[in-house]
């Protein structure tokens, strides 16, 4: 897990916030919280985290970024396992779905990817963002139940 997380540490450029072992640490204890979280069935809100209210006292403004990072960085792990994305159960209080950030993730079907729309200024048909919320409950579907009858 430590050597993808230090693979995402410098790709995602997270190293102008957060030393490369405070970003360890992060990830490792947020990813704990999510599969508690997941095995008990639950989702998480994003301000519910130790890590984004740790975050958020120190970068204000750049905090829901940096959690995206982090949690980001969970299920990009889980993808190398084989595992639905885990950060589906992480939802803004406000929207009640994930962040913009999920839609980047490297599981994430290019047709819906981030990428694909807004990263070249396009704003994405209604289909597109239709079929975001279908492939999102998909994963949040499929993380929970696959922790719901496995152990770490």
């Amino acid at each position: 897990m430590e050597k993808l997380i230090k693979e995402l540490y410098d790709e995602w450029k997270v190293d102008s916030h957060l030393t490369e072992p405070e970003y360890i640490k992060f990830v490792k204890d947020s990813y704990q919280v999510l599969v508690e979280k997941a095995k008990l069935g639950k989702i998480i809100f994003y301000g519910e985290l130790p890590a984004f209210n740790q975050l958020k006292e120190r970068f204000k403004d750049t905090a829901s970024k940096l959690i995206g990072f982090i949690v980001g960085a969970c299920s990009e792990y889980e993808t190398t396992k084989g595992r639905p994305l885990i950060s589906a159960i992480v939802i803004s209080k406000d929207a009640s779905e994930p962040g913009r950030g999920f839609y980047s993730l490297s599981a994430v079907p290019h047709n819906l990817c981030l990428d694909t729309w807004e990263g070249q200024d396009i704003e994405p048909p209604k289909i597109v963002i239709n079929k975001r919320q279908e492939f999102w409950l998909s994963e949040l579907q499929e993380t929970l139940e696959y922790w719901g009858k496995h152990d770490t």
